[in-house]
Order: C-alpha cells, then structure tokens, then sequence
C-alpha cells in the first residue's frame, strides 16, 4: 500500500470554511501560519472573493499567502505583485446574465475585474454586504455595460437560492456556469475556470502533487479542488453535495473546524 504524503499545503476556503460567524480568521492564525511554514508547510486562501480584498486582509497580519481568488479565475504567489494565473473574459459573454440578474427585485450584480469590481447602483441597501468581499469597486449603472473583461459576474441577493436562483439556473449551459456559492450569492462563470483549475496550476509552480494538498471547503464552488486528488475536508456546515463528495469532515467553521482538524491529523 502506498503511503499517503505528508501535507506541503494547506488550502482553505475563507467564508464558511476558515473565517468563523463572525467572519474572524482563527485565533492566532499568523502564528499557526508561521510554525507551519518552518515546518516547510505553506498556506493557500481559495475564495471567491475579490484578489484586492484577500491581500488586504493578510497584508495587514504581515502575512503573504499564496491566493486563488475570483473562484479561480486569478492565482497570485505569496509575496508577488501580480498574479502568475489569469483568465478573463470579455463583459458581453455575460449580458443575458446581468441583464436577467437586474429584473429580480433586491439583486446586485457585481462585475468582477481583476482589479476593480463595477456594482449595479439601483439597491445601494446591498452595498454593505458587497463591501465585506470587495475592496476596490465603483457603483454605476450597468446600462449600458462597460467595455472590461472580467473574471466573473457575483450577483448578491439576501436570499440568493430563492427566486434569483429560478430566475439564474436556466441560463446555464456547456460553456457557462451558475453556481450557488453561499446563501446569498450566486456566482457566474465561464464553464473552464473553477478553483480545481487555478489550484493545479498554483501545485505545479510550488513543484507539488495534489495528495500533498490538504483542501478544506464548505459550498460548491470548492467541488473541482476536492476532486483533484487533494486530501479533501468538508465543513460539518457544508453544502450537503460537498459532504457527500468528500472522503474526510472537520467540525464546523463556527467551532473552529480547520484548527481542529489539522490538530487531529497531527499537522498542528
């Protein structure tokens, strides 16, 4: 029987997953990072949100992860100034979707640029939510849409699996993908760009195999990285589809789940 390899990378997902009710990062989370990476054991954020919004937040714990962000339409070495990995796509590949998204009362579309997000100004009560995921945006009208190519459309709605998602599903086909990606965001993307994708490449420049990934997630947007061979870690409050799919379970990101988790496999 082969052995399984030690852990070289721990991958973790932020809302749902590593970030607690309080969207707190664990406690004393630099430190962990730090005796890890000692240990020759790095760490990866694989999230949907925005790159300039993952950055800021570790930045200012003098962190430099390695991140896969905008569902893994962007990946970006820890300590580098651009990303090694991008794939964008032109705004019109997208319009049937916006323009649907925009006729639901109460939803935001955000178009989401590799540097800057353009947010739909017609429900400015959603602005704070869409704030908590993106640092650099600005409001306007998306009609007509500008001319920029973009890693994804996010549309944000408080009850994002109620009748948005009737209204968004159908729109999928072979090249274009609707995912419920948290309770109350419904992410569109291009069928070839997941997290899986992004995570692969980001494995090849580290020079590691994907059984030396330990990949924690809790919503279907993480499915293509658990599936590529990596240890795979659902979140007791995971989508039921991820728990189903997933080999391993850690408690759940309320109860300090991935700490827990790597503490019990002997990482920590």
């Amino acid at each position: 029987m082969t052995a399984t390899p030690a852990p070289r990378l721990i991958v973790t997902d932020m809302d749902g997953t590593l970030l607690d009710g309080q969207r707190q990062l664990p406690a004393h989370f630099p430190a962990i990072v730090r005796g890890l990476a000692e240990r020759g054991i790095g760490w990866a954020i694989a999230s949907g949100r925005q790159l300039a919004n993952l950055q800021a937040q570790f930045a200012e714990l003098g962190l430099a992860l390695d991140i896969i962000a905008e569902n893994g339409a962007l990946a970006l070495l820890g300590g580098a100034c651009e990303p090694f990995f991008e794939d964008l796509t032109p705004v019109d590949f997208f319009a049937e979707v916006i323009a649907t998204a925009r006729c639901v009362p109460g939803a935001t579309p955000v178009l989401c640029g590799a540097t800057c997000a353009w947010v739909d100004d017609a429900y400015p009560a959603n602005f704070e939510a869409v704030g908590h995921y993106f640092s650099r945006s600005e409001h306007l009208p998306l009609d007509p849409l500008p001319p920029v190519r973009l890693c994804k459309v996010a549309i944000y709605h408080p009850d994002a699996g109620g009748v948005l998602w009737q209204r968004l599903a159908p729109l999928a086909r072979t090249d274009l993908r609707v995912i419920h990606s948290s309770p109350c965001w419904i992410d569109v993307q291009p069928a070839r760009i997941n997290k899986g994708r992004a995570l692969a490449a980001l494995l090849q420049r580290r020079g590691l195999q994907p059984a030396e990934a330990v990949v924690f997630g809790d919503y279907l947007n993480d499915t293509e990285m658990m599936t590529l061979g990596t240890h795979a870690v659902a979140m007791a409050n995971a989508h039921p589809e991820l728990l189903a799919l997933c080999p391993h379970h850690a408690p759940a990101n309320t109860e300090n789940g991935v700490v827990r988790y790597l503490r019990a496999l002997g990482v920590l």
